[in-house]
């Protein structure tokens, strides 16, 4: 078709649909972006004056004016969602009762953590999800349709069968149509941050640091839920985060919590789906593979023992197994599980972890902070050995730059702005956070990614830079090659500072398309250590390979649909 007349035809549709949307048809906008065809210019023969009868006086029905653009996601119609959707029967069909349902987005077994979905819609309550769909005016000929996303295989192989079994669930109300769409990762975190390509999609959560409000904040508060595609903004949520995340008190904080968990299955910002543990495995004669609940793998302390068979076949270099992508890895932007992985082992935050514990010690800070008797400042005090992998020395002015960069507003930026008001240098080795209120996680919070500080000629002060040639950062390794959707190539840095040096010098990281092919990888000898996303297919299936140790991670990965409240509806 000539473009002069696919662009009569899409003008043609454009009039078409706004006569539609004028009728009240409730269903959303198209998510699918015009092609580049479309956006060109029209040609002379598009542009040439209009006839007389395209000139006649517009009848009454074409003048009224186009039906105002709202949000989408009403709380009804995520309480329909709510109401819809059964746990139990998606665990049962596609993980055969491996996984756990989840009625909250805390954790059980963490402090204050309630099952406020449970306890307001049941394990199931379709017809209260038929109520409410029909009370918002749709019907079986008229029903509510719309796109659900996922990506096909960061999640392990079974998401294709998780959106499957929602889809069924919520079609079984006879009132809505859900047109599945999948997209590859790199370019599906691109799209949810953007704040408009998808109206509901599905994600994973590993929290950021140990504490109740970070499996929370993240997704209902005004700063942090634009960072996970939620855009969700509540002044009454805002108040409740704002008030448990700020008090000391057990008794208080228990009570704020479960009346921030009834809210939350009211309003339903997002809605919590199941819990799946993570699993690595590694082949016979590899050491060191521990992971603990913060979900944080140090590369530094693995090894080969004497007998080892090294998949590169050298004991100087091992290679790990997975099918994350890279996203970004500007320690001020990275907001995923595996670029975090990358910055904290080329980088060093003040404080970490001690590999496969959640006990925290000082790392670039020389002890842990002191804090002001209001619990609003925290003071650190650097090591005064630090410098980047090229020698560049490092003092308390990068951290302050590192703060300056937040305002570039990167995918993490509002974690950090929720809690910190201002960073201070008083001299070359002190560095100053001041609080927005008292949090006594903030130790856990000074231990993620994006308290790394990062090399002023990689990382400007005025731009976002996701994929730099080179990481010459702070900590055991830095990165000197990366193919993207191939490996990544990591060497010992030669200026890190810290007693707990490489065992295994180089490390190379090799992405792999889908868990099937990793775990055939492994199985085979191409790779030393199989890592995110095994899944529990693939990884009970190893379980009786000889030469494989398989282990089971004791940190739960969520598993949640997210509303995107920035998604409108309605109007031109």
């Amino acid at each position: 078709m000539k473009r002069t007349s696919l662009f009569a035809l899409l003008s043609f549709v454009v009039v078409l649909s706004l006569m539609l949307s004028a009728c009240g048809t409730p269903t959303p906008e198209p998510t699918e972006a015009p092609t580049e065809e479309v956006t060109e210019e029209a040609t002379e023969e598009a542009t040439e004056e209009p006839t007389e009868e395209a000139t006649e006086e517009p009848t009454e029905e074409a003048t009224e004016e186009p039906a105002e653009a709202k949000p989408l996601w009403t709380p009804e119609l995520k309480q329909a969602f709510a109401a819809a959707i059964d746990r139990e029967v998606l665990v049962d069909r596609v993980f055969e009762g491996r996984n756990i349902p989840a009625y909250h987005m805390v954790p059980p077994g963490y402090p204050y953590a309630t099952e406020p979905f449970l306890d307001k819609y049941g394990t199931r309550d379709l017809n209260m999800a038929i109520d409410l769909l029909e009370g918002m005016g749709y019907t079986e000929e008229e029903p509510f349709e719309f796109d659900f996303w996922y990506p096909p295989e960061h999640y392990g192989t079974t998401t294709a069968d998780v959106v499957q079994v929602l889809k069924e669930q919520l079609e079984e109300t006879g009132l809505m149509q859900v047109n599945l769409k999948s997209q590859n990762w790199a370019e599906y975190v691109d799209s949810f941050v953007e704040g408009n390509a998808y109206p509901v999609f599905i994600l994973g959560w590993f929290p950021d640091f140990a504490d109740p409000d970070n499996w929370l904040t993240p997704f209902a508060s005004c700063v942090q839920s634009p960072d996970n595609g939620v855009n969700y903004c509540d002044e009454k949520m805002d108040d409740l985060l704002q008030r448990g995340a700020a008090s000391s008190d057990p008794a208080e904080r228990e009570e704020i919590y479960a009346e921030l968990g009834e809210y939350y299955a009211e309003q339903a910002p997002t809605l919590p789906l199941f819990w799946e543990p993570e699993f690595v495995t590694f082949r016979d004669g590899v050491e060191g593979v521990k992971i603990g609940a913060p979900f944080e793998f140090s590369y530094n302390v693995l090894s080969f023992t004497d007998d080892a068979t090294p998949a590169s076949g050298n004991a100087d270099t091992i290679i790990i197994g997975t099918t994350d992508e890279v996203n970004s890895l500007d320690a001020q932007d990275a907001y995923s599980t595996h670029d975090w992985e990358i910055i904290r082992n080329t980088g060093t935050p003040l404080l970490k972890y001690e590999p496969g514990t959640a006990t925290l010690v000082p790392a670039a800070a020389a002890d842990f902070p002191e804090v002001s008797e209001d619990g609003m400042s925290f003071t650190f005090t650097l090591r005064d050995d630090l410098a980047f992998a090229d020698g560049t020395p490092v003092n308390s002015a990068d951290y302050v730059r590192s703060w300056e960069r937040f305002g570039l507003e990167g995918q993490v930026s509002g974690l950090v702005q929720a809690y910190v008001e201002s960073v201070e240098a008083p001299d070359e080795s002190t560095v100053v956070y001041n609080l927005n209120d008292s949090y006594g996680f903030f130790e856990a919070l000074a231990a993620t990614a994006p308290f790394v500080p990062l090399h002023p000629e990689t990382f400007p002060t005025d731009e976002i830079v996701q994929y730099p040639e080179k990481l010459d950062g702070i900590g055991p390794y830095r990165m000197t090659n990366y193919v993207p959707g191939e490996q990544m190539v990591l060497e010992a840095n030669p200026e890190y500072y810290g007693d707990d040096a490489p065992i295994i010098p180089n490390v190379i990281v090799r992405y792999f398309a889908d868990p099937t092919t990793m775990s055939n990888a492994i199985e085979t000898g191409e790779i030393d250590i199989a890592w995110r996303t095994l899944g529990p297919v693939e990884a009970i299936r190893l379980q009786d390979v000889e030469g494989l140790t398989v282990e089971k991670i004791n940190a739960p990965a969520l598993r949640y649909l997210v509303f995107n409240h920035n998604y409108m509806t309605g109007g031109e």
